[in-house]
């Protein structure tokens, strides 16, 4: 596996968002996409030869606040430790640049994942809002 801080092409990522299932609530086009990974932070793109198999990114302001989203692998490259080394590299590049807080979206489920890599759940009385758009 080749690990990368390149931002893949819309026509290798956009695969990927649909192959695991991460559009079908967002709707989002190829070029919605492309535009979200080049404002990201920081990004690690998983390559197994010219595939794009995993892909990672963190949003920030650079000094307090980051957010680690969309940490997706492909099916056939799951549980392979592929997840966690995008973590641990989006980790690694906050802490590089002294980011003080790391916020992580995860999906529902995927807290024992998070929590080994060093993550801690929010308790569900913690303050803390999100806003979803009503159509």
């Amino acid at each position: 596996m080749i690990y990368s801080n390149k931002i893949p092409s819309k026509d290798e990522f956009y695969p990927l968002y649909i192959a695991t299932g991460w559009n079908e609530s967002l709707s989002l086009s190829p070029q919605d996409l492309e535009l979200a990974l080049k404002s990201s932070y920081g990004v690690v793109s998983v390559y197994d030869g010219t595939e794009l198999v995993g892909l990672g990114r963190v949003v920030s302001d650079g000094i307090v606040y980051a957010t680690i989203h969309d940490v997706i692998v492909a099916p056939n490259y799951q549980q392979q430790g592929i997840g966690s080394k995008i973590v641990r590299q989006l980790v690694h590049c906050c802490e590089n640049h002294d980011v003080r807080i790391i916020h992580l979206f995860a999906a529902r489920g995927a807290e024992h994942f998070y929590q080994q890599l060093g993550f801690v759940s929010r308790p569900v009385d913690s303050a803390g809002m999100v806003y979803e758009k009503v159509n």
